[in-house]
């Protein structure tokens, strides 16, 4: 009975002690500041999920309870969204700016899958050495996606197109960034390529589709 409590108490103490030192970024970016309050929202429902545990000890329920069992389940659930909102907090503005771009101008009018691919390869190259190390650097680079990716223009003129035509196409790419981002999208990191045609070191998958007046398959490859 007293394992979980104990195991709770020090991931709870290990969580509020780390987040600051291990994520001091300008706390004038809005992701950033967004995160630090989604992070925070996430520790009073553990804190409350921890309360009600321990309320539902003193009444002679055991851990074996489904009641317990249910307030360790959200304990967990609030932890593991803690650590996705750490891994978004280490993307400025600029970098979710920039990738939504890349991802509506390469599968923005495609489907949630496509666009959660696309966003997941560049940020594969982020990660990969032989590659830029910042989203910009990635789209920027000759010969691979389009510089205009990573401008304000372009950005704006989706919003615009959107705002006019009563779409939502940018919002569509931004929540598939921000999945990547937080870590929440299944595709091994060695997949750094993604085309209309095979490429790199084999086809780690092929994603067929049509929207009725346009076709085509995206083969996402190993590097």
């Amino acid at each position: 009975m007293r394992k979980f409590l104990t195991a709770t108490l020090l991931c709870m103490a290990l969580t509020v002690t780390m987040v600051p030192a291990a994520f001091a970024a300008d706390t004038a970016d809005s992701n950033y500041t967004t995160c630090m309050a989604a992070i925070q929202e996430q520790k009073v429902i553990q804190d409350q999920a921890h309360q009600t545990a321990e309320s539902l000890r003193q009444k002679g329920y055991d851990d074996s309870s489904a009641y317990i069992q249910a307030a360790q389940s959200t304990w967990w659930a609030a932890q593991d969204e803690i650590v996705a909102y750490q891994k978004l907090s280490k993307y400025t503005d600029e970098d979710i700016r920039i990738l939504t771009t890349a991802v509506f101008y390469e599968a923005g009018h495609t489907t949630e899958q496509l666009r959660e691919y696309v966003a997941q390869v560049v940020l594969n190259r982020v990660a990969d050495s032989r590659f830029p190390d910042t989203v910009k650097g990635v789209i920027t680079q000759p010969g691979q996606y389009a510089t205009k990716y990573a401008t304000q223009a372009a950005t704006d003129s989706i919003k615009s197109a959107d705002s006019q035509n009563g779409t939502y196409y940018y919002a569509m790419c931004e929540a598939a960034v921000k999945k990547a981002m937080m870590g929440q999208v299944d595709m091994p990191s060695n997949v750094l390529y993604q085309a209309n045609f095979a490429q790199g070191k084999g086809v780690w998958q092929s994603v067929y589709f049509n929207s009725g007046w346009y076709a085509s398959t995206s083969y996402f490859c190993y590097g």
